[in-house]
């Protein structure tokens, strides 16, 4: 599965899935589950923890994502307590050390909690599930219901709370059940969080070579999107002249150029069976985008040169993704847009592989 922003984004489940659709960079978890639970429901626990507010005054308050989902498959689900039974016993090797819950995380804070097992190259294994038993099974392992935690049903309307004793308003046509879990501050300290919202980096040296062997640059993009196409039969032209439909040429020219120049990257490709997204690094100018070897009009009162100040960025793939953007602030002042959150950022990491609308400002000559 595919995390993003502490939830799971994609669903990596199926031999036909294409792997195409990871960039190098994303955070992938891998759940081993038992073929035989595959008629239960699967059930995905995200992690929320009340938000402080800074300064003074009565505010909402503001639950937010943490931690990597956790996820397992429940047999017979039918109650609320099952769901919290459940979720309880995937948070076992999370426990802290009893000795560092009580001296306040006092001691060696480095604790291997996961066994080695748990880790594959490439990929994160962060829990085993299967079809438990029902709360009271009398399984070795007890696991008591705990209070501090509130679980959400979350569907698309909204979420509703899932009281302990009352049924789960699931369908035997179910397969999916999104849940959301509100952690207390008690429970914050009872478990290593640091943990569960750590993933292990994973550097592979042939993704980065890859990525340069595939790389191509705008200009060479602006000599394929004006070099001269020949029609097909399917795409024949009537001739006004002779009154028939001969095959022709297509050729674009750029005439004459705007003041703010958008370039929008082809990042996707259609065919008739088969449509994906490409990936490739495209490595565009920052500073110096000189246009003058591609316009037809030459007008020498103005510049042909061309400054980056923006960017517009897409993560994902045909199904859906994650816009953000750069923008210059003056100065060479870069800063990053991604929802609500503002951050500066180098010049040097303006350029990725997923940069997807690129704007220009016309250089003034002195």
């Amino acid at each position: 599965m595919q995390i993003y922003k502490n939830q799971i984004f994609r669903l990596l489940d199926g031999p036909s899935d294409s792997v195409a659709l990871i960039r190098d960079d994303d955070k992938l978890v891998a759940y081993r589950l038992p073929k035989v639970s595959e008629t239960c429901p699967l059930v995905v626990f995200s992690h929320q923890q009340l938000e402080r507010p800074y300064g003074f005054g009565a505010m909402a308050p503001n639950w937010k994502l943490f931690g990597v989902p956790l996820v397992a498959r429940i047999e017979n689900l039918s109650s609320g307590s099952e769901i919290q039974y459940q979720f309880l016993k995937l948070l076992r090797p999370f426990l802290m050390p009893v000795e560092d819950v009580v001296n306040d995380y006092d001691g060696d804070e480095t604790r291997n909690i996961v066994n080695e097992n748990s880790k594959v190259e490439g990929i994160v294994s962060p829990l085993v599930s299967y079809c438990d038993a029902a709360p009271g099974s009398g399984e070795e392992n007890d696991v008591h219901l705990n209070a501090d935690f509130k679980f959400y049903l979350v569907d698309k309307p909204g979420s509703s709370e899932i009281k302990m004793n009352d049924p789960v308003p699931i369908s035997s046509l179910t397969k999916n059940l999104d849940v959301t879990v509100h952690w207390s501050d008690k429970m914050i300290e009872k478990y290593d969080t640091c943990l569960l919202s750590s993933l292990p980096e994973v550097f592979k040296p042939q993704l980065f070579a890859k990525r340069h062997e595939e790389s191509i640059s705008l200009y060479k993009c602006l000599e394929g999107f004006l070099q001269e196409e020949p029609l097909g039969p399917d795409d024949m032209w009537y001739c006004p002249r002779c009154k028939k439909h001969q095959q022709a040429i297509k050729k674009l020219d750029l005439w004459r150029l705007p003041e703010i120049l958008v370039i929008h990257l082809k990042r996707f490709s259609y065919s008739r069976f088969f449509k994906n997204k490409l990936e490739t690094y495209v490595d565009f100018p920052i500073h110096d985008l000189n246009l003058s070897n591609y316009i037809s009009h030459i007008d020498n009162q103005l510049s042909n040169c061309y400054q980056l100040y923006a960017v517009t960025n897409h993560y994902g793939g045909m199904g859906g993704g994650h816009y953000t953007a750069f923008i210059d602030h003056g100065h060479g002042r870069w800063y990053e847009f991604d929802d609500d959150r503002v951050f500066p950022i180098s010049e040097d990491r303006i350029k990725s592989s997923a940069a997807y609308v690129l704007f220009y400002r016309r250089v003034r000559e002195m």
